[in-house]
């Protein structure tokens, strides 16, 4: 058993009233600013660290290892593939040195001679937008509305073209590289993956591209699209033998 986070770890920093007021106390006293003008809230990132640390840290402690895969707000290099976090972001995790692993996004494993491949799901958001599924004509015909394909049609289309991110660097922020492209699948994985979707959704494909109903023999590939977990509060397990997958809901039970 492993848990894997992808991504979301560290959600984008919301103004709230607090922000505004502070930005205002800022204004009023030279306080440190950023860019925008807007109060410096390195104090909340530190704390966001801070309580992800101590849950990463309950999980390990359980005896259960965990691989982190960074997300678009956490603090690392923006461009893809992106780094690990650095171990002083989460000291408490990294004293588990055989159960914890800073993962780069994006993430690939050998998990019992299963290869597993993934990510944050920002490639897939991003090629999303160039991937419609439906155009219709609304208010009369004078304006057209777009529908853009699923997660999972998206994802499923990646791995057609064995490129994990057809969309950079044109729209996905990418390192550039002149020799190799490191987002090139050089082999099918088992499981294919992505983190932060709306829904849950699963697919079983084929050696060809095909769906499949059941993973008779190798070749066969679990694509997953796996929820927020801040916005539905499920998580997904996924048996590496038969490939199948389930979703656990955690709801708040508090009145």
């Amino acid at each position: 058993c492993r848990v894997v986070v992808a991504g979301g770890g560290i959600t984008a920093a919301v103004d709230t009233a607090e922000d505004k007021e502070n930005t205002k106390k800022a204004s009023s006293n030279n306080a440190t600013k950023t860019k925008s003008g807007k109060y410096d809230s390195t104090a909340n990132i530190t704390f966001s660290l801070g309580e992800l640390d101590a849950y990463i840290t309950e999980i390990l402690s359980s005896g259960i290892p965990v691989d982190y895969i960074p997300g678009w707000n956490d603090p690392t290099n923006a461009n893809w593939p992106q780094r690990p976090l650095h171990s002083c972001l989460l000291p408490k995790s990294v004293g588990f040195v055989d159960m914890f692993r800073r993962s780069t996004n994006p993430y690939e494993s050998d998990c019992n001679g299963v290869k597993v491949l993934g990510s944050d799901g920002l490639n897939v958001a991003d090629l999303r937008r160039f991937l419609p599924k439906n155009c219709d004509k609304v208010n009369d015909g004078n304006e057209v509305k777009v529908t853009p394909s699923s997660s999972i049609d998206a994802l499923h289309q990646t791995l057609n073209i064995s490129h994990m991110a057809p969309t950079g660097p044109d729209s996905l922020p990418t390192f550039p590289s002149s020799e190799t492209d490191p987002f090139v699948m050089t082999s099918r994985p088992a499981v294919y993956f992505v983190g932060n979707c709306d829904e849950f959704e699963a697919r079983l494909v084929g050696e060809k591209g095909e769906t499949i109903d059941t993973a008779a023999g190798d070749g066969a590939t679990r694509l997953v699209c796996i929820p927020s977990f801040a916005s539905t509060g499920e998580v997904v397990l996924v048996n590496l033998k038969t490939l199948e997958c389930d979703v656990v809901s955690f709801k708040d039970v508090c009145p």
